[in-house]
């Protein structure tokens, strides 16, 4: 390892050991966003209240659904008790919901925000109830439930997420079944109970109640959770949609080894850090470093190499015939190649063409003609004539090269 990568990686560490030690340290800020998701332990989130439900519903009689009431009911037809607790409810009650009601069943809602459209069915007006501004003053709100067995018992809320109110009723469908009472003395029903055809809805407007900060604190939600929702029919079963609230939807998790890493903030921290890290250090190595140019050696030329070799074969092996047949041909062929004439016949038209294009003397070039010819006729050479001939050439393409 090199002496860079070296202090980069004692960078990397050094800042992720760093992060480390604050994230240890510091105090991890509570996340009140009213979530309702039964996965996590926010304050306002459903974890605890999903551990618990059992205990109040039966377990054969609950089912956890993540699909909407319109994709479930779409396949099932008999009467049964539809759970909600959420912030809002808007994408969940349709008229589809409604004529499921009227042939019989039960929905039962804990939320803060209705439609319109959901509360004019019901003959309901729900409204703020907090005109005066008394409850973001002291944020605090006293439950009580009308039934008697629980008409004495009452719940302090606090804090407090929703002001409103159902503020008017038709009293020829409506129950009033709990009411809250406002920090100026101010009494709003906050849990009722409507007459819609054959079935049954439960109205209740403070989902709070079933966070995991009113399960947990010291004056408990829970006696009142289970009171509420004990007004569910026991001869239906309970089907609870939670779509949108949570992850496990029963099927196989699909995870993978970076699952966990992702699963905690300092570990996702940590990973990311490294990514990056890794990124910029290729980043910066490619600008400040060129790729290895390999030095390719041009290919020798060895001609003269091998002529000279051949040749001095041809002179020890005393073969000068043979030499001389090859270096007219050598010339011939040089002659043909540069001034782009017929060496066929060597006469005098070829002589004077030469003589033209190469602008050597007359006498030299008859010369070699000459031998060439002499050389045909005699079919052999001594090294007299080799070396005769070698000079005739040389002269020829002196300064000619």
């Amino acid at each position: 390892m090199s002496r860079t990568m070296k202090i980069y990686v004692g960078a990397l560490l050094a800042v992720i050991l760093l992060i480390v030690v604050i994230d240890m340290g510091r105090v991890k800020p509570l996340d009140w966003r009213p979530t309702y998701s039964l996965d996590t332990k926010n304050p306002l989130d459903l974890y605890v209240f999903n551990r618990e439900v059992e205990k109040i519903i039966s377990p054969k009689r609950l089912t956890r659904v993540t699909v909407t009431p319109f994709e479930y009911m779409r396949d099932h037809t008999e009467p049964i008790n539809l759970l909600m607790i959420n912030q809002n409810v808007y994408d969940l009650v349709d008229s589809m919901l409604l004529n499921k009601i009227k042939e019989g069943s039960t929905l039962w809602i804990s939320a803060e925000n209705f439609s319109r459209f959901f509360t004019d069915s019901l003959k309901v007006q729900y409204e703020n109830g907090d005109i005066g501004m008394s409850l973001k003053k002291l944020d605090s709100l006293n439950l009580t439930l009308t039934a008697k067995p629980c008409n004495n018992k009452q719940l302090y809320l606090h804090p407090v997420f929703n002001s409103y109110a159902f503020v008017g009723l038709n009293k020829k469908s409506t129950a009033i079944l709990g009411k809250s009472e406002m920090p100026d003395g101010v009494v709003y029903p906050n849990f009722i109970r409507v007459r819609y055809g054959k079935g049954t809805v439960f109205l209740h407007n403070q989902p709070e109640v079933f966070s995991n900060y009113a399960l947990l604190a010291r004056q408990s939600s829970a006696d009142y959770v289970a009171q509420i929702l004990s007004y569910l029919p026991h001869d239906k079963p309970v089907v609870w949609f939670v779509k949108g609230q949570t992850t496990n939807t029963g099927q196989p998790e699909n995870e993978t080894e970076l699952s966990v890493i992702f699963r905690y903030p300092a570990l996702r921290v940590t990973w990311l850090l490294f990514i990056y890290g890794l990124l910029l250090y290729v980043l910066f190595n490619v600008k400040r470093r060129q790729r290895v140019v390999p030095v390719i050696k041009p290919l020798k030329n060895t001609t003269v190499e091998f002529v000279q070799t051949i040749g001095n074969l041809y002179y020890q092996e005393g073969d000068t015939h043979t030499i001389i047949e090859k270096k007219i041909i050598y010339f011939l062929d040089r002659v043909r190649h540069k001034y782009y004439l017929d060496t066929g016949k060597l006469d005098n038209v070829f002589a004077e063409k030469l003589q033209s294009k190469s602008g050597k003397e007359r006498q030299l070039i008859d010369d070699i003609l000459a031998f060439i010819q002499m050389f045909q006729r005699a079919k052999q050479g001594t090294s007299a004539d080799l070396m005769k001939l070698n000079d005739l050439i040389d002269r020829f393409w002196e300064n000619n090269k």
